[in-house]
């Protein structure tokens, strides 16, 4: 049973092609009495063994990781129950998992570059789950290892977006733009399907699901499962520093984003990238891969110490006297900046200043694949109320919506004055859902607190809201076409009557 979120993504066409395909992976046997059994609340210690027993090899990779450094044992584990006893029963079937599908679906050749990068990413995302605390280490493992399944499947389809040639290097990031353009889902929305299909847990397909979607102002994300989602998002570029021919642009912008998400610094960083490396010898034992060679690591070891050093020296020499210099520049460079982007009857962002910030968090967007949401609120009838009070009364009106607006949007929200009685509202990293929750509290609050007094006369000025998000339900080619789909949903709300809202 395909899951309804998973199935709304995908085309009928596509469905019925991957469908039709011949060549899709398949789970072996031990993997469907694993799952049956991950699912059984009463499972006892025999019937756990039994099952993982039935393939010795899988037996054995299982002792080896309650004997690896990951569980450090101080005396040696030698038979099955005893691994069991330490790991648990839901580990050790999500291990068992794990080891099961990679015996399966990694045996061909053909696939070892992307094995490697799985098993490296993996193997990445539980060091940072076991850094950053979080709980169910081998969920995060077994997600991690199957993020990227989807590629096998676009492989096997007819017609597949890929390169034919084999020798060909796909960054992940010029993966998924093929797969956008031709199929209209990235592989992440594929490896759900496959998931679904195969009836793994649901944490899994979802994991799977948003596994490229870093999205850091979803409320559903609680403190607990942000970390296992940011270690699992995080882990593939991190694995790709390791894979790439030029990892120091890699690292820089890896770098930058674990700042952001993990509240990282350089230093921070660097020690990270040294305990991966420190535990690559280890992971590739264990797997039984050569996963990077000698010199790959050195070479990003050097990258990341020269990065370091370069941060280093920068901070450096920004001694107090300079800084001090330096400040003295910088507060009268701003105050112009400050001057040339702001309006200066209403006190925010201008125009021209809302334009060049909205083409850089829209590029921004398309590249982290994260949401974006404009909101357009227009004044209902303000050449009446200046035909009728005055122009002066007209501005007071401006500067009170403009003030309230101001006081009660989000820290991340940006407003400015876009034409005469017309505002914007930008708010990166906003789902649609959100930005709806966010729009209706505010109009709520505006109706009943904004009201302004002129000669004993009390003027209620009502406000029309249109609101467009992209990389979300719409992914607009252009920012043109995202400033016209808001610009559309602001008419629907004029439309609708006074104080009303409407999304494209």
């Amino acid at each position: 049973m395909i899951n309804d979120n998973i199935h709304s993504l995908i085309s009928p066409e596509l469905e019925k092609v991957l469908k039709s395909c011949t060549h899709l992976p398949s789970l072996p046997a031990v993997a469907l009495r694993i799952i049956e059994a991950s699912k059984d609340p009463d499972i006892s210690l025999h019937e756990v063994a039994a099952i993982i027993s039935s393939d010795p090899a899988i037996t054995v990779k299982l002792l080896k990781v309650a004997n690896s450094p990951l569980y450090s044992q101080r005396r040696s584990l030698n038979n099955l129950r005893e691994a069991l006893t330490l790991l648990g029963f839901n580990a050790s079937l999500t291990i068992a998992l794990s080891f099961s599908l990679l015996q399966s679906l990694g045996s061909d050749s053909d696939h070892e570059s992307y094995w490697k990068r799985s098993i490296l990413a993996a193997s990445i995302a539980r060091l940072l789950g076991e850094r950053l605390h979080v709980s169910k280490l081998e969920d995060l493992f077994l997600a991690s290892l199957l993020q990227d399944i989807g590629v096998l499947v676009i492989q096997c389809i007819k017609n597949s977006p890929y390169p034919h040639n084999e020798h060909h290097y796909l960054k992940h990031s010029e993966r998924a733009k093929l797969e956008q353009d031709f199929l209209g889902v990235e592989h992440s929305v594929v490896g759900a399907w496959l998931l679904s299909s195969w009836k793994l847990p649901g944490y899994l397909v979802n994991a799977v699901l948003n596994s490229h979607s870093l999205n850091m102002s979803d409320p559903a994300l609680n403190t607990v499962n942000s970390y296992f989602h940011y270690c699992l998002n995080l882990s593939g570029n991190l694995a790709d520093i390791w894979l790439d021919e030029n990892p120091s642009e890699l690292l820089l912008s890896v770098l930058n984003v674990t700042k952001k998400v993990l509240v990282y610094d350089e230093t921070e960083f660097n020690q990270l990238i040294v305990d991966i490396d420190n535990a690559l010898p280890e992971i590739s034992n264990m797997f039984q891969i050569s996963l990077v060679g000698d010199y790959e690591r050195e070479k990003v070891l050097n990258e990341a110490r020269e990065l370091l050093l370069e941060r280093s020296i920068s901070a450096i020499k920004q001694s107090e006297d300079a800084r001090r210099y330096i400040e003295s520049i910088t507060d009268r460079v701003e105050q112009i900046e400050k001057s040339s982007r702001i309006d200066h009857l209403t006190k925010v962002y201008n125009r021209q200043h809302i334009d060049k910030l909205l083409e850089t968090e829209f590029e921004e967007a398309n590249i982290n694949r994260w949401p974006l949401s404009l909101a357009f609120i227009d004044i209902d009838d303000f050449k009446v109320i200046n035909d009728t009070f005055g122009h002066l009364v007209g501005d007071e009106i401006l500067k009170l919506i403009s003030d309230f607006f101001s006081k009660n949007i989000r820290e991340t929200d940006i407003l400015a004055r876009y034409g005469g009685d017309e505002f914007l509202l930008m708010l990166p990293g906003s789902t649609s859902d959100i930005t709806k929750t966010v729009l209706e509290r505010l109009l709520k609050l505006y109706i009943d607190e904004v009201i302004l007094d002129v000669k004993d006369i009390k003027i209620s000025a009502s406000v029309s809201i249109g609101i467009a998000t992209h990389m979300d339900k719409h992914n607009f080619d252009n920012l043109k076409d995202f400033m016209t789909a808001a610009d559309e949903a602001l008419y629907k709300a004029k439309a609708g009557g006074k104080n009303c809202l409407s999304i494209y």
